[in-house]
């Protein structure tokens, strides 16, 4: 039987199967990309629009209430190239496949997966801002899974098809809670075996672990309570004070709730009865105890981009973190777990341009995946080496924030 040569082609095929079980956060998002770029190729700083689903309000009678049509789309620009490079001589090429899959092909499609996964998720966990949980503290409780549920579901995240990836030690810690519970013994089983959780439970389908789990630090503050700074504020901003003067902070991704300001359901536009809760969109540090900070949701209090049920009033409480009103809050460390719809977030691999100069090239898709992969060699005459280079092109984004939640730990 003749021999399977080390081609760009074989290459490219192995890692992406490499590719698609060395990853967890990335292997469940929105994974679809724009039919242009296999065809074309693209560039760093090329961009898919991915659309998002109309909202409509429900009208009463007979009467014809004919409603704007909102198209909205969220860009999701290739931001990002990645490559990893290596090379191996003909003779290995030709005879030793193995030897190539250990060294060069099996590492550095880890290590692709590795960066993409990486990258996908300090792209868009700030801007979840539903979250359940204390920072700095592991979740030991069934409970605060199942609140997480709850988040999605009063904002109309689907029942099924939620995924939860969590930080290693938030995975362990849960693991050894469920085996204490009253669970089909097969399930923990499972979960004693894996070292942890398996199929669906806690009205979760896929459970996974990743190390890849971001760590994010909060900002700062000494003890006051920080308040609304005016009443029927709308929109992506609010305009607070109270803070201690000279002593405080937020971080992008810092979560905060208003009191008086509660959910709605986007879908029967009822309010929830439950605080929203906001993310901060850009650092920030006070000015004299105050502070205008950037938020999202927006604040949006009628039609059918509504988020809330009312705007807050004059002097209302912020708690950030749920920290008790006139409470401090200091840097801290905290890993951000997630449970969620794939459909929260989309992860974007476009085909690289075929480069020419005397190299050899092959490029691997996936629409059923949504990888691609780019493998490029040129022949050193002098060695008798080949130089060979895996590229990947890639972006990420939040497509609807509201159908995930951080498992803050």
């Amino acid at each position: 039987m003749a021999n399977t040569l080390a081609t760009p082609s074989w290459v490219t095929k192995e890692t992406a199967r490499y590719f698609i079980n060395d990853i967890k956060f990335v292997a469940n998002l929105n994974r679809t990309y724009d039919d242009q770029y296999s065809q074309s190729g693209a560039k760093v700083g090329n961009t898919v629009n991915a659309r998002l689903p109309q909202r409509f309000t429900v009208t009463d009678g007979q009467a014809l209430q004919q409603q704007n049509i909102f198209d909205q789309t969220v860009p999701i620009t290739l931001t990002n190239q990645k490559n990893v490079a290596f090379g191996y001589s003909s003779a290995q090429a030709t005879t030793e496949l193995d030897s190539i899959r250990q060294r060069y092909v099996q590492p550095g499609a880890e290590a692709l997966a590795n960066a993409a996964d990486v990258l996908a998720y300090n792209a868009v966990y700030r801007d979840v801002y539903s979250a359940v949980g204390t920072p700095g503290t592991t979740p030991s409780t069934t409970l605060t899974y199942l609140q997480a549920g709850v988040k999605l579901t009063d904002l109309s995240s689907p029942l099924g098809g939620r995924v939860a990836v969590l930080d290693p030690l938030a995975m362990a810690t849960i693991a050894n809670t469920s085996s204490a519970l009253f669970n089909p013994t097969a399930v923990i089983s499972e979960n004693y075996r894996n070292g942890m959780f398996g199929r669906n439970q806690l009205g979760i389908d896929e459970w996974y672990q990743d190390p890849n789990a971001v760590n994010h630090v909060t900002g700062t503050f000494t003890a006051s309570t920080p308040l609304i700074n005016g009443a029927s504020q709308t929109g992506a901003s609010i305009i607070t004070d109270g803070w201690a003067a000279g002593a405080s902070s937020l971080k992008k991704g810092d979560v905060f709730t208003v009191a008086g300001v509660n959910s709605v359901n986007p879908l029967s536009y009822t309010s929830n009865g439950r605080l929203q809760q906001f993310t901060v969109t850009a650092d920030i540090s006070d000015t004299a105890g105050a502070m205008t900070i950037a938020i999202s949701p927006s604040i949006i209090t009628s039609g059918q981009l509504q988020t809330v049920d009312a705007s807050p009033a004059d002097n209302a409480v912020i708690l950030i973190w749920s920290t008790a009103s006139g409470g401090a809050l200091a840097t801290t460390n905290s890993k951000q777990s997630m449970v969620y719809h794939p459909d929260a977030f989309a992860f974007v691999m476009a085909d690289l341009v075929q480069p020419g100069a005397g190299a050899r090239s092959s490029s691997v898709r996936s629409k059923e995946f949504g990888i691609a992969i780019r493998m490029v060699e040129q022949y050193q005459i002098g060695t008798d080496q080949n130089p060979s280079r895996l590229d990947i092109l890639l972006g990420a984004a939040t497509l609807q924030a509201r159908l995930a939640c951080r498992v803050v730990g």
